[in-house]
């Protein structure tokens, strides 16, 4: 199958790279060239910044990928331009998710104060507040700015008739030492 990652050589990305090659598909990484990485000779590399991933619809178009996993759209804005890049292009965008989304979060950031039956499901009720680091000082990730809201994501990626999408939300994970010289 041939899949385009966007965002695959650092953190969890350059793990799913290396076993998606592993298991002998075609993978494309879409990325900034900002992190230096060994990836397999098969796999192929387009680089630029997501802020301008419209500006490569006919390089993504030549390569025809069946799937796009897209491994950080933060904003809505990264989801509407997913969607707009890809439509007729691909037949399935993946986007990765946050655990983030439910509002149990919210109420660990004390945004929302609803108590929440346990254990949290695909179907438990999402945050009712919006944009959960706007005007925090403090952010989980050094890429969140303002506008992040996975939950906004999600529903511009699930809702194009036209271009199936799918989520997978992560549970809460730590960046782990994986880009090290000892770990490639």
């Amino acid at each position: 199958m041939k899949i385009l990652v966007i965002g695959g050589t650092k953190f969890i990305g350059l793990n799913v790279v290396r076993q998606l090659s592993k298991m002998g598909h075609e993978v494309t990484v879409f990325h900034r060239g900002k992190t230096t990485v060994k990836l397999s000779q098969n796999v192929q590399e387009i680089l630029g910044d997501r802020t301008h991933i419209i500006d490569f619809k006919s390089k993504f178009a030549e390569i025809s990928p069946q799937v796009v996993l897209d491994m950080f759209p933060y904003t809505e804005n990264d989801a509407l331009m997913l969607m707009k890049t890809f439509k007729g292009i691909t037949q399935r965008i993946v986007a990765i998710s946050s655990m983030d989304v439910y509002r149990a979060y919210g109420v660990i950031l004390g945004r929302e104060s609803d108590v929440i039956p346990l254990p949290i499901t695909e179907d438990s009720p999402l945050r009712s507040s919006l944009y959960p680091f706007r005007n925090k000082s403090e952010k989980p990730l050094e890429r969140i700015d303002d506008d992040y809201e996975k939950i906004l994501v999600e529903k511009v990626v699930m809702s194009d008739p036209d271009l199936p999408g799918t989520i997978v939300r992560l549970p809460m994970v730590y960046k782990a030492n994986i880009c090290s010289k000892e770990n490639l």
